[in-house]
């Protein structure tokens, strides 16, 4: 339409109304002996003088059972890579840029769920995938922050946070390192371990140690404090 709203294109599939409703499936034939399989894209128009449409992807909600699920998944290889899974959001030129957010399901009456991000583990002559949890830079203001915590808790414990590195079975583990920012201007950044405070009874404390020797090893490797010259 040259004036007002297009037309719209439902595709849906039949209801039942004592069992299962209908399936919609939406793919792609399989390749060739020498090709690729077909391309499936779902996305929305461009807009000059608004905002452009929304893509959404959910199950419905069940009032008796449980919700239904949504999976994205690529595809394994056999001889070559896996493929990639990219989640971005949308830049801009004039304002902020979009948002990415993942979050569990909130658990009204029990738990709320988990949100787990992992890399695969490695085959036998490979090492697992990297774990990246990067801000990106900034030309004339603040690098963003990076924030990792747990919740407060009203009628319990609060939640632990753990950062540890792997153990090694041949040869070294792995290093686990604090280090705060460099600077050519300024102070450089601070590293802060705090222990919490305990309002009505004792502070947390703050450990700091090594462990213990092998039968084969010394002491424990020692605890070094030290001060830039």
């Amino acid at each position: 339409s040259t004036v007002a709203t297009g037309g719209a294109l439902d595709v849906a599939s039949g209801e039942g109304t004592q069992t299962s409703s209908g399936i919609v499936a939406v793919r792609a034939a399989n390749g060739g002996a020498s090709g690729a399989s077909g391309r499936l894209a779902f996305s929305s128009g461009s807009s000059s003088a608004g905002n452009s449409g929304t893509v959404t992807i959910g199950s419905g909600p069940a009032t008796s059972g449980r919700g239904g699920d949504v999976s994205v998944a690529v595809g394994s290889g056999t001889s070559s890579a896996g493929g990639a899974l990219s989640f971005a959001s949308g830049r801009s030129a004039a304002a902020t840029g979009g948002h990415v957010a993942v979050c569990a399901g909130e658990g009204t009456e029990k738990s709320s769920g988990a949100v787990v991000v992992a890399s695969a583990n490695g085959g036998a002559s490979g090492a697992s995938g990297l774990l990246a949890f990067s801000s990106g830079s900034a030309k004339s203001g603040n690098g963003g922050g990076i924030s990792i915590g747990s919740g407060a808790a009203s009628g319990g414990r609060g939640g632990a946070v753990s950062v540890s590195a792997g153990s090694g079975t041949s040869g070294s583990g792995g290093a686990a390192y604090f280090g705060a920012g460099r600077s050519t201007s300024r102070t450089g950044g601070s590293v802060t371990f705090a222990a919490g405070e305990g309002t009505a009874t004792s502070s947390g404390a703050v450990v700091v140690g090594s462990a213990n020797g092998g039968t084969s090893g010394g002491g424990g490797g020692g605890a070094v404090f030290f001060w830039g010259s």
